[in-house]
């Protein structure tokens, strides 16, 4: 609403508010602190307080229902000064005149849409630890930051927290990353040195380009400087923070060739898949059984059969006895 009627004359009256939308309505309106003073206007406009309505003097005084207040068993506050009410839908209008018998007119709530910037999306598969770069990591998301540059960073890392960043979101490490590596725009690793750095080479596999530092070995396994990835001084100083969000073109890359095959023993696999042991297993105490769709298993009374591996868990824990082997 500010935004959109900035060239009227409206002032909000407030007595706390968070200083930060305070200071974006300031861009567009008239925004005053309440001290108890008289109000004098042609029209006031009330949401759900009404405290102060006797301190105004008024042309009209015009309470806005923003709410179901009867799907919400909320009776809203009314006043005998009052004398229009207004709802932001129809669904809200006829259940206010329901709950308070007030004829309340429709006045959808207005919206202004800015032309949204791109959300640049990073991603990180690291221990945040000095030598994988934490301090560096830290200096990205600054210079974001004091860019203005709207971006969430997700980090694949025990090390939940370390980092006090809004933007930057914790995942629990997993074995395979690639589908959300294919969805970034940038993997980063800001290490201290690197002898290989699988995430790197998966992410230019999968077209990702990357943000490292300037380890020898990203340039022997073929990052390149503005066509692959960008490689930033150690110090973190003149990181292209611009050249970074405006992105890079399509790539291929084609990794270095292995060559194993050179150092392992000849002949053809004799291995064998081991098949899983089964044994039938009772409940020593209830509990909830979250590796099967959360059955209860109750003392002395549950009896199943599961995996060694899970019964001998279970065991350790005290929560079950192992009552047979089952032969396969």
């Amino acid at each position: 609403m500010a935004k959109k009627y900035k060239d009227w004359d409206i002032t909000i009256y407030y007595r706390t508010g968070d200083p930060e939308q305070i200071n974006r309505l300031k861009k567009y309106v008239r925004v005053k602190r309440y001290n108890n003073e008289k109000i004098k206007c042609d029209k006031m406009f009330f949401n759900f307080n009404l405290d102060i309505i006797d301190n105004v003097e008024a042309k009209e005084y015009i309470q806005i229902a923003h709410g179901d207040y009867k799907a919400m068993g909320i009776k809203p506050n009314t006043h005998p000064k009052l004398t229009k009410y207004l709802g932001v839908s129809k669904q809200v209008c006829d259940t206010y005149a329901e709950v308070t018998g007030h004829k309340t007119e429709l006045v959808y709530n207005p919206i202004e849409i800015p032309k949204p910037q791109k959300v640049l999306n990073l991603i990180s598969a690291t221990r945040l630890t000095k030598e994988k770069g934490k301090a560096r990591m830290e200096k990205l998301a600054q210079l974001l930051d004091n860019a203005k540059i709207p971006y969430i960073w997700t980090i694949f890392t025990n090390d939940t927290k370390v980092i006090d960043n809004p933007n930057i979101a914790y995942m629990k490490p997993r074995l395979d990353i690639m589908n959300y590596i294919a969805n970034a725009d940038y993997l980063v690793q800001l290490s201290d040195n690197e002898g290989y750095c699988y995430s790197v080479i998966e992410s230019l596999c999968l077209g990702t380009p990357v943000i490292v530092t300037e380890c020898p070995v990203f340039e022997e396994l073929g990052v390149e400087n503005g066509k692959n990835g960008f490689i930033v001084d150690f110090d973190m100083k003149n990181v292209p923070i611009k050249e970074i969000y405006k992105g890079l073109p399509k790539f291929t890359y084609k990794p270095k060739e292995s060559n194993w095959e050179k150092f392992l023993a000849k002949g053809k696999s004799t291995y064998e898949e081991e098949k899983q042991l089964k044994v039938k297993v009772r409940a020593l105490i209830n509990f909830t059984d979250m590796d099967n769709e959360g059955i209860l298993r109750e003392k002395g009374k549950s009896e199943w059969i599961c995996d060694r591996e899970r019964a001998e868990f279970l065991a350790s824990k005290n929560a079950i006895e192992i009552i047979e082997d089952i032969k396969n």
